[in-house]
């Protein structure tokens, strides 16, 4: 009883963060923030944020790779999905169907893209964004994809060193990176 009263306070939540977020990027996205994956300016705060988020994201189980390995395509993909852009992280998730009857599910009335979320954040937000999510949001437990829209000459430059930072924060917060943008090891 308490555990689902608990998720549905981390459900509104998690669309109150998306609002917060999008509203603090439309206040803040006006200014030069200069490289937004630089945190060496703001080392102790990155710090505290990640060891908050680590300590949330414990509840999360941990990854089964017999459950998600297979996966290599977001229309697939439960689990929060990260797009690195260059000056910020797209995070989509796809909240769970509250409706537990099978009538209808993913027709007209209950399709799955009306409960995708895209949320654009900068790394400096990833802590409290991942940590904020919903536990449905994580039905493949505490793993999370990473890919790109498309290489594109331009973002040759700066993607490696952007992806890099990312998926080493998200280690740092304990959470187990599906790195879509590296070629799959042959068998």
């Amino acid at each position: 009883m308490l555990r689902s009263s608990f998720r549905s306070v981390r459900l509104r939540s998690a669309a109150l963060l998306a609002l917060a977020i999008s509203a603090s990027l439309a206040v803040s996205g006006c200014r030069n923030q200069g490289n937004t994956f630089d945190m060496s300016r703001h080392a102790a705060q990155w710090a505290a944020a990640e060891t908050a988020a680590r300590q949330e994201l414990a509840q999360v189980p941990p990854p089964l790779k017999s459950v998600y390995l297979n996966i290599d395509q977001e229309p697939q993909w439960q689990n929060p999905y990260l797009s690195i852009e260059q000056n910020m992280i797209q995070l989509r998730i796809y909240l769970p169907d509250e409706n537990a009857s099978p009538v209808d599910r993913g027709g007209l009335t209950r399709m799955r893209s009306a409960r995708k979320q895209v949320v654009n954040i900068r790394l400096a937000e990833l802590p409290q964004a991942l940590s904020s999510l919903p536990d449905g949001a994580w039905p493949y437990g505490r793993v999370v994809a990473i890919g790109r829209e498309k290489e594109t000459p331009q973002n040759r430059a700066w993607f490696p060193n952007h992806l890099e930072i990312t998926v080493r924060a998200l280690e740092d917060m304990g959470v187990v990176v599906d790195d879509w943008n590296r070629p799959a090891a042959m068998p």
